[in-house]
């Protein structure tokens, strides 16, 4: 068996990320990288559909109606926070 693929067959230890200290836990949980990256994900997607919603108001016709805007309501959402 050749030196590379003896290598490959060998089991690797698993880096792990460290725990919250102690003493810091008062500042609530640690931000692990996964959740880094899942957080800005969900940022930069929400920015993109800010970023499009501005696009599509910038370039709506200001002249536009249809009927059915007489008759139509926003609907009411609350912050649960």
């Amino acid at each position: 068996m050749s030196a590379t693929t003896y290598k490959n067959l060998v089991q690797r230890r698993e880096h792990r990320e460290r725990a919250q200290p102690a003493a810091r836990a008062r500042f609530g949980l640690l931000e692990k990288h996964k959740d880094y990256v899942q957080r800005a994900k969900n940022f930069h997607d929400k920015e993109k559909r800010i970023l499009a919603l501005k696009r599509r108001a910038a370039f709506r016709n200001p002249d536009e109606f249809y009927m059915k805007m007489n008759k139509a309501q926003t609907k009411v959402r609350r912050c649960s926070t």
